[in-house]
């Protein structure tokens, strides 16, 4: 299992280039390249576990020779950037 504070990391790299220029399909592959890709489904257990196993579904192991296979429809993007924000918000750290 990873460090928390790790994941925190990545997930706030990665949701700032979710806020970043483009289309929601490049800023995605952005934030997947950027920092999703070092996250695995172990680095964190429980429902955050869930969040993150379906947050690197749609990034992670969604990317294959640098072309996303799949892309979120309207509500899978809502409920993707939802968990995104769930995770970053539960592993901060003061």
């Amino acid at each position: 299992m990873g460090s928390p504070d790790y994941v925190w990391e990545k997930l706030f790299v990665a949701i700032d280039c979710m806020c970043g220029d483009g289309d929601f399909i490049q800023r995605l592959k952005d934030a997947t390249i950027s920092a999703l890709m070092r996250l695995d489904e172990s680095d964190l257990d429980g429902e955050l576990g869930d969040d993150l196993s379906y947050i690197l579904g749609w990034t992670k192991n969604n990317l294959f020779n640098g072309k996303l296979q799949r892309l979120p429809d309207e509500l899978e993007r809502k409920k993707l950037i939802e968990k995104m924000m769930h995770v970053m918000l539960e592993t901060y750290r003061q």
